[in-house]
C-alpha cells in the first residue's frame, strides 16, 4: 500500500561556540536539541500544493501554490512566510531531483520553538520537509543526503548559508564544523544541561553579519585577533567535551560571550540574562546564534530550575532543553 501521509520531525539547534567567527573560516560547535519542527506532507484530491503553518507564535499562515504562483492570506511579520518558503523550496528541489509531482500535496508545519529566536527553525523546516516529501514519493535518503539537500534549500532561499545548522538538525548530536574543511559529529556522550532564554530580536542575523564585517574592515588587525581567539576557544571546548569537563566548558562560554560583546552583537537584554544566569549558578552563559536578541544558553548542571527562574526575572522566556542524538525522525502512514 502506498504511503499517503508522512510526518518528519527535525530538531532545532543551538550554537555552543564559534558563531560569527565561523563566517571567517574559524571552527564552531553546534548541538541538536530535543525540541524542533514537525512537517507533515500528505496527498490530497486536488491539483494544488498547499502549505499550512499553525500554532507558530499564535499566528497562522496559509499559502496555496497553483501553477507555480503563490496565493492566499499571509498573517505574520515575515517570519512565517519565510518558513513556508523553506518548505516550498525543499519540495521543489526534491521533486526536481527525484521526479515527484507537487500537485495534490498539502504541507503542515508545526513548531515547538519560537520563530526567529536563533534556534535554527529554518534549517529544521528544510530538513523535515526534505525528509517527509522524499519518503512520500518513496525515495530513500540517508541523513547525510537529507543534510546536503537541506543545505541547498537554505542556499536557495537565503543566498548564503553554513551547512552547520542543516547537518546538525539532520544527523543530531554535537557537530564540529570548520568551513570548507571538516564537518563531523562528535562522539561525546556528555549530557549538556542547558537552559535557553530568549528575547525578541532587534536586528537580523544578516544585519549583524554586515555590522561585524564593517568593524573588521575598519580595524582588521584587532578583529582578526578576536576571530582567532574565538577559534582557539572552540579548540579548547572540543578538548573539554572529550574530558566531560563542565567547569572548562562554562569558563569558555563566558570568554566567548565577552568576545561576542566586543564584536557588538550582544545587547543589554541578552547581557542581563547572561549575568543573571551566572549569578544563579550557571557555570557559563552566552548568546547563541546571530545575536541582537534571540537566544542565550546557560550551562547549568544541577541548577536548571534556579537558572530558569533567573532568566525569567531577567526578562527572558525560558526553554528547558536537552541534546537530541537522533536527528530527523520520520513516521509514515498508509
Amino acid at each position: 500500500m502506498s504511503v499517503l501521509r508522512v510526518t518528519a520531525t527535525a530538531p532545532g539547534v543551538v550554537k555552543l561556540f564559534g558563531e560569527h567567527a565561523v563566517v571567517y573560516g574559524k571552527p564552531a560547535i553546534a548541538m541538536a536539541i530535543n525540541k524542533g519542527i514537525k512537517v507533515t506532507v500528505e496527498e490530497t484530491n486536488d491539483d494544488s500544493l498547499v502549505i499550512l503553518a499553525k500554532d507558530l507564535s499564535v499566528k497562522g499562515i496559509a499559502i496555496r501554490v497553483t501553477g507555480g504562483l503563490i496565493e492566499g492570506n499571509v498573517i505574520d511579520d515575515g517570519q512565517l512566510s519565510r518558513l513556508a518558503s523553506y518548505a516550498l523550496t525543499a519540495l521543489r528541489l526534491v521533486s526536481e531531483k527525484y521526479g515527484g509531482d507537487l500537485r495534490g500535496i498539502r504541507v503542515i508545519i508545526e513548531s515547538q520553538l519560537p520563530i526567529g529566536a536563533g534556534l535554527a527553525t529554518s534549517a529544521a523546516v528544510s530538513v523535515a520537509a526534505v525528509a517527509a516529501y522524499a519518503r512520500l514519493i518513496n525515495v530513500k535518503l540517508s541523513k547525510e543526503d537529507i543534510a546536503k539537500i537541506s543545505h541547498s534549500v537554505e542556499l536557495t532561499v537565503q543566498g548564503a548559508a553554513s551547512p552547520m545548522d542543516t547537518a546538525t538538525s539532520s544527523i543530531g548530536g554535537v557537530m564540529y564544523i570548520k568551513p570548507g574543511i571538516e564537518l563531523k559529529r562528535l562522539s561525546t556522550s556528555l549530557k549538556i544541561p542547558l537552559v535557553v532564554g530568549y528575547v525578541e530580536r532587534e536586528s537580523t542575523t544578516s544585519e549583524l553579519v554586515k555590522r561585524v564585517k564593517a568593524l573588521y574592515g575598519k580595524y582588521p588587525a584587532v578583529i582578526e585577533k578576536v576571530m582567532d581567539s574565538i577559534g582557539a576557544i572552540v579548540d579548547e571546548a572540543l578538548a573539554a567535551l572529550n574530558k566531560s569537563d563542565y567547569v572548562a566548558l562554562g569558563e569558555l562560554m563566558n570568554i566567548n560571550q565577552g568576545l561576542l560583546e566586543a564584536l557588538g552583537v550582544s545587547n543589554h537584554r541578552l547581557s542581563n540574562i547572561v549575568y543573571m544566569a551566572r549569578r544563579a549558578g550557571a557555570l557559563g552563559a552566552k548568546l547563541s546564534g546571530g545575536g541582537g536578541g534571540g537566544a542565550v544558553i546557560a550551562l547549568a548542571p544541577g541548577v536548571e530550575d534556579k537558572v530558569a527562574i533567573a532568566v525569567k526575572l531577567a526578562g527572558g522566556e525560558v526553554i528547558l532543553i536537552d541534546a537530541n542524538y537522533e536527528g530527523v525522525r520520520i513516521e509514515d502512514y498508509g
